[in-house]
């Protein structure tokens, strides 16, 4: 079950992002960084509209994050795939991306509009992950320590 724009007792701005997310097939929430977390973006109506598990980015520039959810968005609109434990080289120039399940006890945390959305917990989470600047992922040997706080594992 999730949420309509239609739904009785919204509030205005709830109904419009509703709506939003009613035409396009998703919407990205942005959230800004703090002293304890890096910024991230995330999608809600993948897995509604796609069947396709929604999507968390951390820790690159909102902007950035906002576009590269929504090509990624646009991509699995037009029957594309991600899974999890694959890399995928179309993504950011230059880098590969993987994608890794994220464990739903983190979501309540950091996917609250999504949460909201499907009024619960019960839909799939892919964590978009990117390499330092030489390729090695977060979960690798060699990593960059200077990038680990802005990419945490949710796995």
């Amino acid at each position: 079950m999730v949420r309509h724009s239609t739904d009785m007792g919204l509030e205005e701005r709830d109904a419009k992002l509703l709506e939003v997310l009613e035409q396009s097939g998703w919407f990205v929430t942005k959230v800004g960084a703090t002293d304890y977390e890096p910024a991230f973006a995330y999608s809600m109506g993948l897995y509604q509209h796609f069947g396709h598990p929604e999507i968390i980015l951390f820790g690159l520039d909102l902007a950035v994050m906002h576009r590269l959810i929504n090509d990624v968005g646009e991509r699995i609109r037009q029957g594309r795939r991600y899974e999890e434990g694959n890399r995928y080289d179309d993504l950011l120039a230059g880098y590969q991306c993987e994608f890794r399940r994220v464990d739903p006890r983190h979501y309540d945390e950091l996917l609250s509009w999504a949460v909201w959305y499907y009024t619960g917990s019960q839909f799939p989470v892919l964590q978009l992950t990117w390499p330092d600047p030489t390729g090695v992922f977060p979960w690798e040997e060699g990593f960059d320590e200077r990038f680990r706080r802005k990419q945490p594992r949710l796995d």
